[in-house]
């Protein structure tokens, strides 16, 4: 008869710990922006039903810096309000067929064309804006894609000001709200390097498991 021993770990360390050993198969890491050479230190980021930033230091040390309530939780919450969609995988189809600037206001809606060299005419000024502005009505697509995008948004805006702070450029995403297929990534991009342009978002193949990863890694060194 098996009788397991729990271990007790820090949750946020678990994951930083998963992260870091993801990322030293450079085969099976995604970078949008600089290639960069050295992924740590960096800003590892956890999406799940809320958001955290935790800093990983180059020699393996972890701090959490930050965090976010909006996550995947209020992106299942507020599609099924919304458009009575409660499926991730649902929410993303969705998105990916829509458009965001039926409802985002954007630079270009107000401006008509860039503002200066940081705010391009496609970047969202306002999200679901037009909405009340126009007393628009939209496809539950549209929705879906407008309400992915100002998440998407709101965390990488985020991450990018801990990074900042930190003084470093890496971005590293982990977690089950997070999908290499779509609009995700690159809406993350966007609004990560708006003032920032060194700044490497970086996506980890296995990044649904760093948690599970980093779990059984540390747990196997306490035996």
């Amino acid at each position: 008869q098996i009788k397991p021993k729990p271990v007790k770990l820090d949750e946020l360390g678990t994951q930083a710990f998963g992260a870091a050993h993801l990322l030293k198969d450079r085969s099976n890491v995604k970078i949008l922006g600089p290639q960069i050479e050295d992924l740590i230190p960096c800003i590892i980021i956890s999406m799940g039903t809320g958001v955290s930033y935790s800093a990983l230091s180059i020699d393996n040390k972890v701090k959490h810096v930050g965090g976010s309530p909006l996550g995947g939780g209020t992106l299942l919450g507020l599609a099924n309000l919304l458009i009575q969609v409660n499926n991730f995988d649902e929410i993303l189809r969705l998105a990916n067929i829509g458009k965001t600037s039926t409802l985002d206001l954007l630079i270009s809606d107000i401006y008509g064309q860039n503002y200066g060299n940081t705010l391009l005419s496609d970047v969202c000024a306002s999200s679901f804006a037009k909405a009340s502005i126009e007393h628009k009505t939209a496809p539950k697509e549209d929705i879906a894609a407008s309400l992915l995008s100002a998440i998407c948004y709101s965390i990488a805006g985020g991450a990018a000001t801990v990074a900042r702070a930190e003084k470093v450029t890496s971005l590293v995403f982990v977690g089950g709200f997070l999908s290499m297929e779509g609009s995700i990534p690159d809406s993350l991009y966007k609004s990560a390097s708006l003032f920032n342009k060194e700044i490497s978002l970086i996506f980890p193949e296995n990044h649904r498991y760093a948690g599970a990863i980093g779990a059984a890694l540390r747990a196997s060194e306490l035996q």
